[in-house]
């Protein structure tokens, strides 16, 4: 007989995990406690002396933006932030934030009080804390760099002054406390069309005493302009900057510059600085905002108009609030032929839009997802000689003057005479100018006076007395 073999025995017992899910969830959350603020997971750790470490700097960041708050509003603080320099160091110290971010999260979570071992659920866990952390610094570095990027192109001709205030020996800048005043230039440069026109020309003078702001539109078929050097231009002021830049021995200075003393002399005041843009710039711009809103006072009807970015020739708008998108809003600032309509009535239109992307600029909560688009159209089409460093004064006088602040003017009939039919440049406008340089001594005033509107509004009669009254 064989002998019987005795069958091993089958295990079926299975290597049984230990439950790391209460575990998990506490290195959750103290982890989770030190990505909202550094500290706060090593205390619920028990600790005590690494969480003080970590705790301060959150204090110490919350003080200074306390009393940075209160003793300034935060569009000056964003102002002062524009200089490439302080963008760059703002970027270091996003990354130090967020290297310091992450070891908090980092430590809470793998601390010593626990087991080595961590479940799924908590690496799982550990990652979308990570990523929640640093989110935010990415969209900042994005952004900020996108900022610094944009305000260096910007800010391009003053770049080479170190301190930001823009100071020459020859070119001083106006000291604190003075008007500021800046000649806004919009270039009339689209696709298709071969000379490069000043199309507006506009004096933007602020008053960082009395916090007003004063607006005056130069008309660009002006000619017979004084000159800085006491010469005078007798083609159309638009046609200054660039005759001037194809003839720099005959105009030094540069076109821009040029421009700036023309005017200047025209109106006897100095301008200090410029902003130069052009169609497509503010169609971009115009956009990144949403648009703008205008309350339109009188409609028209254009057919003339080119039909730039709108695809068909003509344009109309009816009266009352309307609501523009860059190519609608460039037409409403260009459009002219229109009966009643003229150079004088578009350049009060064209005022209308500046404040209008002002207002819009100053309150739109929703800019932040547009963003990148309005940093790409200012830093492409924009160019200004504004020292970084003025920019906060500015901010403040935006922020904080009052609904009324904003006096706007146009030179028009009778500071300027029709030069006639048969004029030998077309239609032009000669110059008034001891009445133009009237009306600018009370436009422009002393930092401090308001300043007197043109023209001036007329006298309110006094109320007729009670019957009876002696």
């Amino acid at each position: 007989m064989q002998a019987r073999r005795t069958a091993k025995p089958v295990s079926h017992a299975r290597r049984i995990r230990a439950d790391t899910g209460p575990t998990d969830r506490r290195r959750l959350a103290a982890a989770f406690l030190s990505a909202l603020i550094p500290g706060l997971g090593q205390l619920a750790n028990g600790r005590g002396p690494l969480a003080r470490r970590l705790l301060a700097p959150v204090l110490i960041a919350i003080g200074v933006v306390v009393i940075a708050l209160f003793l300034s509003s935060p569009t000056r603080l964003l102002a002062s932030m524009i200089s490439p320099s302080t963008m760059t160091a703002l970027l270091v110290v996003n990354v130090l934030v967020l290297v310091w971010r992450l070891f908090a999260t980092l430590h809470a979570f793998f601390d010593r009080r626990y087991p080595s071992t961590t479940g799924r659920a908590g690496l799982i866990g550990l990652i979308v804390l990570v990523a929640a952390v640093s989110a935010p610094h990415a969209l900042a570095h994005i952004y900020g760099s996108a900022a610094r990027d944009t305000f260096s192109r910007i800010f391009e001709t003053s770049a080479g002054r170190p301190d930001g205030s823009g100071d020459t020996a020859d070119d001083p800048s106006p000291a604190s406390g003075q008007r500021i005043n800046i000649l806004i230039v919009a270039i009339d440069k689209i696709p298709g069309r071969l000379a490069t026109l000043t199309d507006t020309m506009m004096v933007v003078s602020v008053d960082p005493v009395g916090e007003t702001v004063s607006m005056l539109s130069v008309p660009r078929d002006l000619v017979n302009v004084p000159l800085g050097n006491g010469d005078e231009f007798g083609p159309k002021l638009n046609s200054l900057m660039a005759y001037a830049d194809r003839n720099p021995r005959e105009f030094p200075n540069g076109g821009m510059r040029t421009l700036q003393d023309a005017i200047g002399t025209l109106l006897e005041i100095r301008i200090d600085y410029y902003a130069q843009m052009d169609f497509i710039g503010f169609v971009k711009m115009i956009d990144a905002v949403g648009g703008v809103d205008i309350v339109v006072e009188h409609g028209f009807d254009d057919p003339t108009y080119d039909g730039y970015g709108l695809g068909q020739f003509g344009w109309k708008v009816e009266a009352g609030p309307q609501h523009f998108d860059g190519n609608n809003a460039l037409a409403y600032a260009r459009a002219r032929k229109a009966g009643g309509e003229s150079d004088f009535t578009r350049a009060a239109r064209q005022q209308e839009i500046l404040v209008a992307l002002r207002n819009k600029l100053a309150s739109a909560g929703s800019l932040l997802f547009g963003l990148p688009d309005l940093l790409e159209a200012i830093g492409e089409y924009v160019r200004t000689d504004v020292p970084t460093g003025r920019l906060p004064e500015l901010a403040a006088v935006s922020d904080e003057m009052g609904p009324n602040a904003i006096v706007r003017a146009v030179i028009q009939p009778p500071l300027v005479k029709s030069g006639g039919k048969n004029h030998p440049l077309g239609s032009v406008q000669i110059p008034q100018i001891s009445e133009i340089r009237a009306m600018a001594a009370g436009l422009f005033t002393d930092p401090g006076t308001p300043p007197i509107p043109w023209p001036s509004p007329e006298p309110t009669a006094p109320p007729p007395a009670p019957s009876g009254a002696p």
